[in-house]
């Protein structure tokens, strides 16, 4: 009965938090998940060793409780680097969030992987997906119910944020002189964008298939009974000289046209400086999360490419004379053009190199 309404939950969420209904979600949810998760600071295969990286465990207090993240700084010869912030998805801060602050670091940014879960009561090592099919509609009750705490009460996610932002600026790699930037996926989505509302000190900000309105995800209460509380609000303090890019799925069905329109009205009301991505042919939610997260892992190659080539053109913008280095696959996996490969490329196709 158990693995029944589990094969139900999944099988009914079309498009929306965790995978689309397909056959091959079907074969996921039958033989396990795809890939191998990585050890939490163990790199990913498709990158050369990097010993002169630096590493760093960041704690905050807020609110009487402790959370920890990760922070992946360049060489030292790099000197002091414009920060990175990474905002999870439902699961949590996990793997793929600190080799995203790696990826980062890479490219020559600090990256830091925050943290909004409380650890004392969804620990890290249960955030990923469990092998065994008896145990994932816990697996997913038990992140939602950390969601539904957080996303419900925006004084709260904009004061973690401010407090992650505020220990991002003090780490001694970091160039504080610089806004950072911040990104997330799926709730961290919704999470970068709240702190635009929030007037954040943010040089940019990327959305990754998040949401566009604070506290609306259904998901929690349709698969797993969870009742949201009340909207906690807060007064909007618009930042308009923050880079705002939405990079959303045009067949993930939690961002309808509706969602969309009502985000276009609101950030240009407020004079935000936004553009908003919507990828095709078959992108829908999770499309830039690995398949070794198991289902929420909905990896589109070609989206997450485009995304990732938006969001580095970005960090140009906003990190004047900040050099990038090529960095081959992001942390997903995907191939990454970068400018002289994309230069090349529209060359060879007869397209002015630009």
């Amino acid at each position: 009965a158990n693995l029944l309404k589990v094969a139900q939950f999944w099988l009914k969420a079309s498009r929306l938090t965790m995978a689309c209904c397909t056959a091959k979600t079907k074969e996921d949810l039958l033989n396990g998940p795809k890939g191998q998760p990585m050890p939490l600071l163990e790199s990913p295969p498709w990158w050369p060793a990097a010993p002169e990286l630096r590493y760093d465990e960041i704690k905050i207090t807020f609110r009487e409780k402790e959370y920890i993240g990760y922070l992946v700084a360049p060489p030292p010869s790099c000197g002091r680097r414009p920060l990175v912030m990474i905002v999870h998805n439902f699961q949590g801060l996990k793997f793929f969030d600190v080799h995203q602050a790696e990826y980062f670091a890479r490219l020559g940014y600090v990256g830091l992987a925050v943290d909004l879960y409380d650890k004392d009561v969804l620990p890290p090592a249960s955030r990923l997906q469990p092998a065994e099919q008896q145990h994932i509609l816990t697996w997913v009750t038990g992140c939602f119910k950390q969601m539904v705490d957080v996303d419900h009460d925006l004084p709260k996610v904009r004061g973690l944020m401010e407090s992650w932002l505020e220990a991002g600026l003090k780490h001694e790699t970091v160039d504080e002189s610089m806004p950072p930037a911040a990104i997330g996926y799926c709730f961290g989505g919704a999470v970068v964008i709240e702190c635009v509302r929030a007037g954040m000190n943010l040089g940019g900000v990327v959305s990754l298939h998040g949401l566009l309105q604070p506290g609306v995800d259904p998901n929690p209460l349709k698969h797993c009974q969870i009742q949201r509380p009340e909207l906690i609000t807060c007064e909007n303090n618009y930042n308009t000289n923050t880079v705002l890019i939405v990079e959303n799925g045009n067949e993930d069905s939690l961002v309808p046209v509706d969602s969309i329109t009502e985000f276009i009205e609101e950030f240009n009301k407020a004079g935000v400086d936004w553009t908003f991505n919507n990828h095709g042919q078959g992108c829908s939610h999770g499309f830039a999360l690995p398949k070794s997260l198991g289902i929420p892992g909905c990896l589109h190659a070609k989206a997450d490419r485009r995304a990732t080539v938006n969001m580095l053109s970005m960090f140009k913008e906003i990190f004047p004379g900040v050099p990038q280095a090529p960095v081959s696959h992001n942390a997903a996996g995907t191939a990454i053009l970068h400018s002289s490969e994309i230069s090349v490329a529209s060359a060879v196709a007869g397209y002015p190199a630009s």
